[in-house]
């Protein structure tokens, strides 16, 4: 059996998260059409008769002044070495493709790449021609693979150009594992989700979650969190009248949760917790887990 590892690299919302979920037709990462979702590098493993591919998505690479910010970036670009091979995903609808070409550029790894133009059925043909040439002109040698992942057009044609580059010949992990994080992150990153659904941007992007029990009992998961604010005044929003948003995230949580892990989820109790700065507080981003360890 053939295996290795295929870091999955681009700006932020060109759709790494819904490739990675496309390829494992399963929910692994958590998918929002603002930017900024995926904070961490996370594995999903798919695998068949003849070869096991570690998918890694990793955060959009992108320009901030936030601690949070600079973890991002280090995951991302840490997450391109030692694997077998890297796809770089392009929004083909994106007209800022000079900012594209200096994210590659910078990114430090021997690994080769594979370019992958996304979102192609948004755009004109003539539109994305133009793009796949001015790309080639760039980059010669480096193959160009035209996809929709919402379509799921190209998965295929992804699949079958990373395997002449994968390394391995036994598998790194068991053939029912399905991504490297456990019920305790899965359950913070689909909180996370619900907020970035039911909150307007500045909310959720300035909120992180933290998973303080989780235990499976007779009658289902019971699982309490912390929602962690930057402000004072976004509490009461995410509380809502007489609670209303909270019980709505709380919910739409627990049928989430309970859909990936076909499982029943018994409780889920949110608290809200403000910690003005939390962004650039390394003892906090330590404790909830966006640290460097």
């Amino acid at each position: 059996m053939k295996s290795g590892f295929v870091a999955i690299l681009g700006r932020p919302n060109v759709g790494k998260s819904t490739l990675i979920n496309a390829l494992l037709s399963k929910k692994v990462s958590i998918v929002s059409p603002k930017a900024q979702t995926t904070r961490d590098a996370i594995s999903g493993i798919y695998e068949d008769s003849s070869v096991q591919i570690v998918f890694v998505d990793t955060p959009g690479i992108h320009q901030g002044d936030k601690k949070l910010d600079s973890h991002m970036r280090r995951s991302a670009f840490s997450s391109s070495r030692e694997v077998d091979c890297i796809l770089y995903l392009f929004d083909a609808s994106d007209k800022d493709i000079e900012a594209d070409f200096k994210v590659i550029d910078s990114i430090n790894s021997e690994a080769p790449k594979i370019f992958v133009l996304n979102k192609i059925d948004l755009v004109r043909p003539e539109i994305g021609k133009g793009k796949i040439e001015a790309i080639k002109e760039k980059y010669p040698d480096t193959q160009i693979i035209e996809a929709s992942f919402k379509e799921n057009f190209g998965l295929k044609e992804i699949k079958n150009a990373v395997i002449p580059y994968l390394s391995g010949e036994v598998p790194f992990y068991p053939s029912d594992m399905l991504t490297d994080k456990d019920t305790a992150y899965q359950a913070k990153e689909v909180i996370r989700e619900k907020l970035l659904h039911f909150l307007r941007d500045e909310i959720p992007h300035s909120s992180a979650v933290k998973v303080t029990k989780i235990d499976l009992k007779k009658e289902g998961y019971v699982i309490a969190a912390t929602i962690i604010l930057d402000k004072e005044n976004h509490k009461g929003i995410v509380i809502g009248k007489n609670g209303a948003m909270i019980k709505k995230i709380s919910m739409a949580s627990r049928q989430e949760l309970e859909r990936m892990w076909r499982a029943r989820v018994a409780s889920l109790v949110l608290q809200v917790e403000v910690v003005p700065g939390w962004r650039d507080n390394i003892a906090k981003l330590n404790d909830i887990g966006y640290g460097d360890r």
